[in-house]
């Protein structure tokens, strides 16, 4: 099995905020309310996150049994590595818009292209990274 295909189940906004909220224990039904999705979604979320060894459960007993879920400390390593991870791929994207932006000016000042395709080139260059630049701000 290719472990980039399995961690890729992972890998999506709604399941790494709920990583992210299970810092402490929660209830499903506090994440179905959080979230605004049914109850039986965040159980199907909670089930992979489980299977991956990402969370925990543990029962309550009160006057029912009860399900709480926490994110484990392999829960926390995998959050910290991919936020570390996005973080490092921003800074290189960054960097990537800043060299071609250098390069497009230098074209300009040496008289390689025109005003026109310069400012062309510059909007379509800023088309492509404004997420990127957008974070930055």
């Amino acid at each position: 099995m290719d472990i980039c295909l399995k961690m890729a189940e992972v890998i999506s906004p709604l399941r790494l905020q709920m990583l992210k909220e299970l810092r402490e224990d929660k209830h499903p039904e506090e994440l179905a309310g959080k979230f605004g999705i049914t109850r039986q979604a965040v159980d199907k979320h909670l089930a992979i996150l489980y299977n991956l060894g990402l969370v925990d459960k543990r029962i309550k007993e009160g006057k029912r049994l009860m399900v709480f879920y926490r994110i484990t400390s392999e829960g926390e390593e995998f959050l910290e590595s991919f936020e570390d991870l996005a973080q490092g791929h921003l800074l290189s994207l960054r960097k990537r818009y800043k060299d071609e932006l250098f390069t497009l000016d230098r074209m300009l000042v040496d008289g390689d292209i025109t005003e026109r395709e310069y400012r062309e080139r510059k909007r379509a260059l800023e088309k492509r990274f404004l997420w990127v630049m957008e974070e930055w701000r």
